[in-house]
């Protein structure tokens, strides 16, 4: 069954980037991230694997921390843009949260690698992100 991710917090999710994030101590205020891999799950039903567009999730996403946005890139073209309700630092870690059209969506990414995992929750059904973010090809 292929799921089709109706674009909500798009925004959120996120291809292959060069490079990592820096020390917690000097993390970016702007980053691209990537999504790697994506897992979409409905209530009661197996959880499907898959690249990003098998799920309409986007390939490309940028955060601005000063703007408090994260825009999205889907492989259609289409962009999208997010606000970031909250971002903090953590234990090596940046957090961020927001709400998309009624879908609450995190993500968290390692400091020193770049990884992150990123969650968007439907009213039926869960969709994870895998990937990496890079600041430092936008400097």
């Amino acid at each position: 069954m292929k799921r089709q991710f109706l674009g909500y917090a798009s925004a959120a999710a996120v291809a292959v980037a060069i490079g990592a994030l820096p020390a917690s101590a000097d993390v970016p205020k702007q980053a691209i991230c990537a999504v790697q891999q994506a897992v979409a799950c409905g209530a009661f039903e197996t959880c499907e694997r898959a690249l990003p567009a098998g799920v309409n999730l986007p390939a490309l996403m940028r955060f601005d921390l000063d703007a408090g946005t994260i825009e999205s890139r889907h492989e259609n073209g289409a962009i999208r843009t997010s606000k970031i309700a909250s971002s903090s630092t953590e234990k090596g870690a940046l957090l961020l949260q927001g709400v998309d059209a009624s879908h609450p969506w995190a993500m968290r990414v390692n400091t020193t690698s770049g990884a992150f995992t990123l969650t968007v929750l439907h009213e039926t059904e869960g969709f994870l992100g895998f990937g990496v973010c890079s600041g430092k090809i936008l400097q």
